[in-house]
């Protein structure tokens, strides 16, 4: 009967940190390579009804956050009865096939249709790749395995756009649809021949806990834990700011206020995504020995500050450097929610754990584009990033004043549940 650290040394190998990256990045990469060539595919859709261009790209980034809110938790639930690895796959066939049909679309409501679809794939894949790689790591070297993991989400998500721009500009503007699915096939696989299954299998659980304990881990239940609830927040407001700003709001402002390109928008991508290759592993470094906490607020204020600064930069110049700036912000923050989380999640609910997070995450995916949006069309830019700095930064403020630090030699969040012993995955 094997104890868990020798486990995790095993699996700890870099191919398979590489495929579940690959996955989880393609699957990002598979809505991101789409953006620089969204405002000017869904100006040759034309609107619907009432609705108009701004608003349509609401719609059709709220619609893939829907397929993944309805999909998260039961994708988590389930990869703790049928293994991780099943759930992946299909979640990356789904990715596959609806993203190059999306490039087909005959009018706005049927591309909303594939994008929701697209969501659920989505959900399979990122949130169980989330789940893996904690299967994978321990408290000690989350932050690290995560950033990695996390940084070729990044890494790829970011420097797809660019791809993205360039193929809408110089090929054709459905071009980079008909190719957003490609990424993940070649991932999925790879990973259906090479990665191994990594579910344990909980024999039994430490006494003092019992039955009861475990009926009351379940995913809502969770919530009642004040950390667990805020990392879930800081998971809010990031989507919320990912998709209703930072990818969502900002191409329309740059078309609309700075008259930039899909090719320009590619290229500031492409250095955000440089960036963030250089200082996501030591960010994760960073966060297994000082903690999570010390870099998610920090850098949270930063985040905050500069999404709020984006609709004051009305020439290139400066809004290039805030841009590029935010971005190193981040990156430098960005892994450390998610290895928070694996921090705290309890052993044989990391699915349920990770798919709450995701559908917290998620369901500000919906919220975000439609309100910012609507305030850009209504109200003013000024508004519309306004309102997502505000949600950001006191969400950040309340995770610094309840959360407790799950890492570090500042540790003082206490496993509520673990697993006594975890035999070595299965191949």
């Amino acid at each position: 009967m094997a104890s868990p650290d020798p486990v995790r040394h095993n699996l700890l190998r870099p191919e398979l940190i590489i495929v579940v990256g690959g996955l989880s990045a393609t699957a990002h990469a598979a809505m991101m390579i789409t953006i620089p060539a969204l405002p000017n595919f869904m100006e040759e859709l034309g609107g619907f009804m009432f609705i108009g261009v701004s608003m349509s790209i609401g719609i059709a980034l709220a619609s893939s956050s829907l397929g993944r809110v309805v999909t998260n938790i039961p994708a988590g639930l389930m990869s703790e009865r049928v293994g991780r690895k099943p759930i992946m796959i299909i979640g990356a066939v789904i990715i596959a096939v609806f993203g190059s049909l999306s490039g087909v679309a005959p009018n706005a409501p049927s591309f909303w249709v594939f994008r929701l679809i697209m969501g659920v794939g989505s959900a399979m894949v990122i949130t169980i790749a989330n789940v893996v790689a904690t299967d994978l790591s321990s408290v000690e070297n989350r932050g690290r395995v995560l950033g990695m993991m996390h940084g070729m989400q990044l890494v790829v998500g970011i420097s797809t756009p660019a791809l993205g721009g360039f193929l809408a500009a110089y090929v054709d503007i459905r071009t980079p649809f008909y190719l957003s699915g490609a990424g993940t096939a070649v991932f999925a696989l790879w990973a259906l021949f090479r990665l191994p299954e990594t579910r344990p299998n909980i024999t039994r659980i430490a006494s003092e806990f019992g039955k009861t304990s475990r009926r009351q881990t379940g995913a809502w239940s969770l919530l009642k834990d004040p950390s667990f609830f805020w990392i879930c927040m800081i998971g809010f407001a990031t989507f919320y700011l990912r998709n209703g700003a930072t990818t969502g709001l900002i191409p329309v402002y740059m078309k609309d206020v700075l008259a930039m390109g899909p090719a320009d928008l590619g290229i500031l991508f492409t250095v955000a995504s440089v960036i963030h290759g250089i200082i996501i592993y030591p960010a994760g470094w960073a966060s297994d020995i000082w903690g999570r906490k010390p870099l998610i607020v920090p850098t949270g204020v930063f985040v905050g500050i500069g999404v709020a600064a984006v609709p004051f930069m009305t020439d290139v110049m400066p809004f290039v450097i805030t841009f590029v700036l935010l971005h190193a912000a981040i990156g430098w923050g960005g892994q450390a929610p998610a290895a928070y989380l694996g921090d705290i999640a309890p052993d044989g609910h990391r699915g349920a754990a990770f798919g709450m997070y995701r559908t917290f995450g998620d369901t500000a995916g919906i919220v975000g584009p439609l309100v910012a949006m609507g305030l850009a069309d209504y109200v003013s830019y000024t508004a519309a990033f306004g309102s997502g700095a505000l949600l950001w930064s006191l969400t950040v403020f309340m995770f610094w004043k309840v959360a407790k630090e799950s890492a570090g030699s500042k540790r003082t969040h206490p496993r509520t549940m673990h697993t006594v012993t975890e035999p070595p995955v299965r191949q």
